[in-house]
């Protein structure tokens, strides 16, 4: 499977990448912005790709001039409740700060509410990630803190996300 719009691709996470994904994913960088900052060894990667390879999660590597640079996902898909958590991260950091991110995460969400007929997504983040605290701001979530203080958790609906994408001028240029 792949998505292609907004001048990036999507591509569905297979086998074959799970160890970049893994180098990704134990590098400080990214890990660092992880609630579990444990390294990951092959073995477990594997068994995570083993669990994660369903129609109830969609891990897409992000390419952009077929440079692979990114991860993004909606995953524990609830088709009744029509809702999935998502997450991302970028990994090249030439890309950070870009438009990449924002044209990334809209070919997501069109995907997400368009394909799957999702209402809304939800997520978690740690409140020292003010990147991704603004980045979700701007795409209209809601954020709140957990009850204990250490965690963020951000909601987005199906409607104040169509509302943004479709009063957001940048996505006038951007759409193909």
């Amino acid at each position: 499977m792949e998505l292609n719009s907004y001048g990036i691709t999507l591509q569905r996470l297979n086998i074959n990448k799970i160890e970049l994904i893994r180098n990704w994913r134990n590098d400080p960088k990214i890990s660092q912005y992880m609630f579990s900052k444990d390294f990951i060894t092959s073995e477990m990667q594997l068994e995570w790709f083993n669990k994660i390879n369903n129609e109830f999660n969609f891990y897409f590597i992000l390419k952009y001039n077929n440079e692979e640079i990114g991860l993004f996902n909606i995953k524990n898909i609830d088709y009744i409740k029509k809702c999935g958590e998502t997450g991302s991260f970028i990994y090249e950091d030439k890309f950070l700060g870009s438009e990449v991110p924002f044209r990334a995460t809209y070919c997501l969400l069109d995907f997400i509410f368009e394909e799957l007929k999702l209402d809304y997504v939800h997520g978690q983040m740690l409140p020292n990630n003010k990147n991704a605290i603004k980045f979700n701001k701007f795409f209209g979530a809601d954020i709140n803190f957990s009850e204990d203080k250490k965690r963020l958790s951000y909601t987005l609906t199906k409607e104040k996300y169509f509302k943004h994408r479709n009063t957001c001028s940048l996505i006038v240029y951007l759409k193909d």
